[in-house]
């Protein structure tokens, strides 16, 4: 039988956001706002000159740009105590939706960060306005928020509000944990995800549709996930043992 493209080779990077050059960063953002509209140029730049890491995915062979994720780690004491992982764009090839590359690269860089901060908590802090995005947090962190039918308890819930009170201002609405732009930031393109696909895609993608309506028109919803080592042996089964059939 033969391979979907989606499982053929990809090659994986991660590189430090300062080592990339202008026909990099160009090609990324051609990749990106082939995903998303009102996407424009100067905020793209704005949103990768925050990160400190970037996750890149080549075809390989052809390395023709297949996806990317930015993303940065980073102490901020003046919130509460921890390691803050603040993820930031993000965009797979339709291709290759299938493959698991980005979930195996976050893996390896989550592992190390919670390395480097053993003993104190390690955030991973994510805006979603797309379900994929907010399922993949769902499927792999037990300990995230928000989700059907749980609080976060008062230390989650100190370190989600200050942190998103701290980047966002006003834009954002801590009682429903949602970040609403006063102009259009790149929502998914329409026809992407219909809501029979999320209807299709089980409860937490219809917690996800009912509790940010707009996403439809690029309102985030704000998200927290505690990385904890206990986590670690579910993903090792999920995306690195050969499953049998």
């Amino acid at each position: 039988m033969t391979a979907t493209i989606a499982h053929r080779r990809v090659e994986k990077s991660l590189l430090r956001r300062e080592s990339l050059g202008p026909a990099q960063e160009r090609e990324m953002f051609e990749l990106f706002s082939q995903y998303y509209d009102h996407v424009d140029w100067q905020s793209f730049r704005r949103d990768l000159a925050e990160k400190t890491h970037v996750f890149v995915f080549r075809e390989a062979g052809s390395r023709r740009l297949i996806g990317f994720s930015t993303i940065y780690r980073r102490a901020l004491p003046d919130i509460t105590p921890g390691l803050f992982l603040f993820s930031g764009d993000t965009v797979i090839h339709e291709d290759y939706w299938g493959n698991k590359m980005l979930q195996k690269s976050f893996f390896w860089f989550i592992v190390s960060s919670k390395l480097r901060s053993p003993l104190r908590p390690v955030y991973w802090m994510l805006m979603s306005k797309g379900v994929k995005t907010y399922l993949m947090m769902r499927k792999n962190f037990g300990v995230s928020y928000p989700r059907e039918g749980a609080t976060a308890p008062p230390r989650l819930a100190m370190a989600l509000h200050g942190f998103y009170r701290q980047k966002f201002g006003a834009d954002y609405d801590p009682a429903a944990s949602l970040i609403r732009f006063p102009d259009k930031r790149g929502e998914v393109k329409q026809g992407l995800v219909t809501p029979e696909a999320i209807a299709q895609a089980g409860p937490d993608a219809a917690y996800f549709a009912r509790v940010n309506p707009g996403h439809v028109d690029g309102v985030e919803l704000a998200c927290i996930a505690e990385i904890r080592f206990a986590d670690f042996g579910a993903h090792l089964l999920k995306y690195f043992l050969p499953h049998r059939g």
